[in-house]
């Protein structure tokens, strides 16, 4: 009986201690120029793979635990990150901002044309992230010093490399994001749907496309019969 007791206590505090580390967080999203909100964008917790979108006063939820990552994207702007401390637990509301991407006349060049606004963003943001490093990711098995045969690189496995490795994942991921907002933006969806305001940012929130899909669909017709095709199971939920 005393085996049950401390097994059921056992349980409770580990139950109480995951509940801990969890919180659902409310934040809000805004131009760190402007002070407005940024509307349906997308905050993502890089752990868990979480992704929400903003409301229309930037106001957003998501789920997080101590030292988790946390990114934020949107069409126009460079996008960040930003890890969840213990010191963001005692804190009511997040306040996360965005810088806006400028991009001069200088910039864009010739073989630029033709581009679209997606194209040229990213453009932007590669080249504000790579900043002094190098696009390269070494091999994992390279030549090896006596120059027969192959031998693994050592380099790869270095902290620095590591680092490197991480830092280009976390932009990819940010990149995809924003492929997304860019693709299915509040404009198009409110086109083929005539959703507005609160019931927009629902249904953008539930049936938001995954990369892969978009990029497997590239027309705006796939992207009009997607929506109309999750009206329908909507309205039938």
């Amino acid at each position: 009986m005393r085996k049950i007791a401390l097994l059921f206590v056992f349980v409770c505090s580990c139950y109480i201690l995951t509940a801990q580390q969890k919180k659902i967080v409310w934040g809000y999203l805004k131009d760190s120029i402007t002070k407005e909100p940024i509307a349906l964008a997308s905050v993502s917790n890089l752990n868990t793979k979480q992704t929400v979108m903003t409301s229309h006063t930037g106001r957003f939820k998501i789920q997080l635990s101590e030292n988790q990552l946390l990114s934020f994207a949107a069409v126009g702007y460079h996008f960040d990150t930003s890890t969840f401390h213990a010191i963001h637990l005692q804190q009511d509301t997040l306040w996360l901002f965005l810088t806006p991407l400028t991009r001069s006349l200088a910039n864009v060049t010739v073989t630029a044309k033709g581009m679209n606004a997606y194209q040229l963003d990213s453009i932007e943001r590669r080249k504000d992230f790579m900043g002094g490093r190098v696009n390269y990711a070494k091999p994992t098995f390279d030549v090896s010093n006596s120059g027969a045969g192959l031998g693994i690189s050592i380099d790869r496995f270095s902290k620095h490399e590591k680092d490197k490795r991480k830092a280009f994942a976390f932009f990819e991921a940010n990149e995809r994001e924003e492929y997304i907002n860019y693709r299915f933006p509040a404009s198009l969806v409110t086109k083929y749907s005539g959703l507005k305001n609160e019931a927009l940012e629902e249904f953008m929130q539930r049936y938001r496309p995954s990369y892969e899909w978009l990029r497997a669909h590239r027309t705006e017709e796939d992207i009009k019969y997607y929506i109309n095709e999750k009206l329908k199971e909507d309205r039938r939920r």
